[in-house]
């Protein structure tokens, strides 16, 4: 059941597993990433990614020309 009413939620209906989180302007876009905790929590504490974060596994997401 969900909140607003009483019939049951359909599959379709909850929460998307992934999702991308953005922010834009017209002239940039941040896109929000999140890490497992022992990356995020080190890159928060120490302000820079620890060494079993690989740059291999980065998606970028450029501009189309």
């Amino acid at each position: 059941m969900n909140e607003h009413n009483d019939r049951p939620i359909r599959p379709a209906e909850r929460e998307p597993r992934f999702r991308i989180r953005a922010h834009h302007t017209d002239d940039t876009v941040t896109v929000y990433q999140a890490y497992a905790p022992g990356i995020g929590r080190a890159a928060a504490r120490d302000g820079r990614f620890p060494s079993s974060w690989g740059r291999e596994r980065m998606t970028w997401i450029i501009m189309p020309r």
